[in-house]
C-alpha cells in the first residue's frame, strides 16, 4: 500500500496537519519539527503530490530561475553549475521543483517570464544575473511578484544575494600590489553587468590607495565570457605595455585564454581570477566567491520572500556572502 500523510505523522509523532504545514514550509513550524518530519518522509519514501497541493493552496511549489541568455557561455561557465547545485540542494530539502526561463534574446526571455508570472506557473523567481535597466526585473517589480536577484541592484527595494564585489576587486588587486606588482591589468565582462562595474571599482580603488597610476589601456571588457576573448585581450595588453607584471580577470573562462597566451609566449606573469572551485589553470591565486552558498542562500531567501507575501509583509533582504583569496 502507498505511504500516506498519516503514516508520516505517526512516524514523526505529530499530527497530519503538522506534516502538511511542514510540506508547505510554514514559518510557524519549528526547525526541529521540520527536520523530524522530513526525516520520516525520507525513511518512508513518501512523496507529496505537488499538483494536488497546488490546486488546494494556489501555490505551485515551483521556483523559476531566470538565466542571463541562452548561449553556450552560460553552460560553459563553472560559476552557474555551482550556483545551481546550491539552489537544487535547498529546493530538494523543501520539496520544491525548479523551472528555467531562458531565450535566445531579451524578447524571448521576457515572454517566458510573462507566462510564468501571469500564468502563476511559479511561486517566485530568482534572477541568476544582475544588470542595469533590466526590463524583466521591471516587469516583476511592477507586478509585485516575489523575486530576488543573484547580484546587485541599485534599488533599495529589491532583495538580493551577492558578494561584496567592490571589496573582492580591491582584495584581488592588493594581493598583487603586496607582492611588488605595479603594472596590473584588468580584464572584465561587459560594463552593463554590475559584477564588472564593482570589481573594476575595487581594482581602481586599490591602485589609488597605493598611489599607483590608473592606465585605461590596461583594462579591457568582453561582451561575452569566452576563452578567445581572454587570449585576444592579452595580445592587446602586451602590445601596449610589454612590462605588465600581473593580470586580473573576473572570470575563469577569460583567465583560460590569458593563461594560454602567457604559456605560448613563455611569459612569467601571474594571473588571478574569480571562481568557486579550484580552476585547473596556472593561476597565482583565485578569489573564492563561494557560489554554492550563493545558490543555497538565494533559494532560502526566495522562500522567505514568498512566505512574507502570504502574510502581506514586504521586507527587502540584502544578503552578502563572504569571499576569500586562495593561493595556488
Amino acid at each position: 500500500m502507498p505511504v500516506t500523510i498519516k503514516d508520516v505523522a505517526k512516524a514523526a509523532g505529530v499530527s497530519p496537519s503538522t506534516v502538511t504545514r511542514v510540506i508547505q514550509n510554514k514559518s510557524t513550524i519549528s526547525d526541529e519539527t521540520k527536520k523530524r518530519v522530513r526525516k520520516a518522509m525520507k525513511e518512508l519514501n513518501y512523496h507529496p503530490n505537488l499538483n494536488a497541493r497546488s490546486l488546494v493552496s494556489s501555490y505551485t511549489q515551483v521556483i523559476g530561475l531566470v538565466l542571463p541568455d541562452d548561449s553556450d557561455v552560460f553552460y560553459q561557465n563553472p560559476f552557474f553549475p555551482s550556483v545551481l547545485r546550491g539552489i537544487a540542494q535547498v529546493a530538494s530539502e523543501n520539496h520544491y521543483a525548479i523551472q528555467i526561463a531562458t531565450g535566445k534574446d531579451e524578447k524571448e526571455r521576457l515572454n517566458a517570464i510573462s507566462q510564468m508570472v501571469y500564468g502563476k506557473r511559479v511561486d517566485g523567481l530568482i534572477f541568476l544575473y544582475a544588470q542595469e535597466n533590466d526590463p524583466l526585473v521591471k516587469l516583476v517589480t511592477e507586478e509585485q511578484f516575489p523575486f530576488l536577484i543573484l547580484g546587485k541592484s541599485l534599488s533599495p527595494f529589491i532583495s538580493l544575494v551577492d558578494n561584496d564585489n567592490i571589496q573582492a576587486g580591491f582584495d584581488a588587486t592588493e594581493y598583487f600590489i603586496k607582492k611588488g606588482c605595479s603594472r596590473i591589468a584588468f580584464i572584465g565582462g561587459t560594463k552593463k553587468l554590475f559584477v564588472t562595474q564593482d570589481r573594476l571599482t575595487g581594482y581602481e580603488q586599490a591602485l589609488q590607495e597605493h598611489n599607483l597610476p590608473l592606465d585605461t589601456n590596461l583594462t579591457y571588457f568582453a561582451t561575452e565570457f569566452l576563452e578567445d576573448n581572454g587570449y585576444r585581450f592579452s595580445r592587446l595588453l602586451f602590445k601596449h605595455n610589454p612590462n605588465i607584471d600581473a593580470i586580473i580577470t573576473i572570470d575563469s573562462l577569460l583567465a583560460a585564454g590569458v593563461c594560454d597566451y602567457i604559456a605560448k609566449h613563455q611569459l612569467d606573469v601571474p594571473v588571478l581570477s574569480f571562481d568557486s572551485i579550484n580552476p585547473k589553470l596556472n593561476l597565482a591565486a583565485y578569489v573564492d566567491i563561494n557560489s554554492l552558498e550563493l545558490g543555497r542562500v538565494s533559494f532560502e531567501t526566495i522562500l522567505q520572500i514568498i512566505d512574507d507575501a502570504k502574510n502581506n509583509k514586504q521586507i527587502c533582504y540584502r544578503q552578502l556572502i563572504a569571499h576569500k583569496i586562495v593561493e595556488k
